[in-house]
């Protein structure tokens, strides 16, 4: 996807894309580093996929340095594989073989894969898969500027009281978490309860302190419910339930930081819990172990997995 001509500028792209539900409204997001200069772009479309939104990222990104600089040096990073192995693969084959698979059906989103062609070879890009929501600051950007174009198009209750009675909510997900005096290793419970139904999960992460765990374990809760409900969420830490139902709406309006300005603690694991929440109706509780059995198991289930040596979540 490149030719001989070295060019003398390099920027740095960081992109992503995303879709809830998958097909459905959609958001991309992109970061664009040049020298000392800084582009932020976003779009969005009402009905859309992941994969078109991880392409609409690159491309925009790479027709902006086209349109201000021309041909550029250029190292791109998403964590999309189908966008990096698409790119650097496929796109050939497909070219090669009139825009047909090995099975020879039509390439899907052929128009983007030829667009996003096009503009490859005007510039020299190197391609470079990064995990996703793993902290990196350009990344969560891009995942961010995502989010929050896809959220323009519709009004997501992640955040603050759906309901005012905790058993009013479909599913009760209590949550606590343990951290060892040692630092080396913490634990997080957690219990859903749908009526007389219980299920119990638990994990362990090295190093992580217990606001970290409280929210991993808050998110691991939420992902386990197999469709959108109305979930309470309880536990007896100030910081998940008056975090989630409070700070972070404050936050995002101030780009992840707090009211002094500084950048948001933890950041990576709270755009970790919003995403687990967002299909639900999720609401916040303050709750106390000695007056909830569920929060107490989840207390004991939290300490065990701190003090094992070597658990998985289940």
């Amino acid at each position: 996807m490149t030719d001989n001509h070295q060019p003398t500028l390099h920027a740095d792209v960081y992109s992503d894309g995303g879709c809830q539900p998958n097909p459905g409204p959609g958001g991309w997001g992109a970061v664009v580093r040049f020298a000392v200069h800084q582009w932020f772009l976003s779009g969005n479309d009402p009905d859309t996929t992941n994969n078109r939104m991880e392409l609409q990222a690159a491309i925009a990104a790479l027709q902006l340095l086209q349109a201000a600089f021309g041909r550029c040096a250029v190292d791109l990073h998403t964590d999309s594989e189908y966008l990096r192995q698409g790119i650097t693969g496929w796109v050939d084959r497909w070219q090669a073989s009139g825009w047909r698979t090995t099975n020879g059906d039509p390439v899907s989103n052929q128009e983007l894969w030829q667009q996003l062609a096009e503009l490859a070879r005007a510039h020299q890009v190197s391609w470079h898969w990064l995990k996703g929501h793993a902290g990196h600051p350009h990344n969560e950007r891009a995942d961010w500027l995502a989010t929050q174009a896809r959220r323009a198009l519709r009004p997501v209750p992640s955040v603050g009281p759906a309901v005012a009675d905790p058993a009013a909510a479909d599913v009760q997900l209590a949550v606590k978490a343990s951290a060892r005096p040692d630092g080396d290793a913490g634990g997080w419970g957690a219990v859903l309860r749908h009526g007389v139904t219980t299920r119990e999960l638990s994990g362990r992460r090295p190093g992580a302190s217990a606001n970290v765990l409280l929210l991993v374990g808050a998110a691991a809760g939420l992902r386990a419910l197999t469709r959108p409900c109305a979930v309470a969420v309880l536990s007896d830490a100030d910081y998940l339930i008056r975090g989630a139902s409070q700070w972070v709406a404050r936050w995002i309006a101030h780009d992840w930081h707090t009211k002094a300005g500084q950048p948001v603690a933890n950041r990576a694991a709270w755009g970790e819990l919003l995403a687990a929440a967002e299909p639900h109706r999720a609401s916040w509780h303050l709750a106390r172990p000695e007056d909830n059995p569920d929060l107490a198991r989840a207390g004991e289930l939290a300490a065990a997995a701190a003090a094992a040596t070597d658990i998985a979540p289940r």
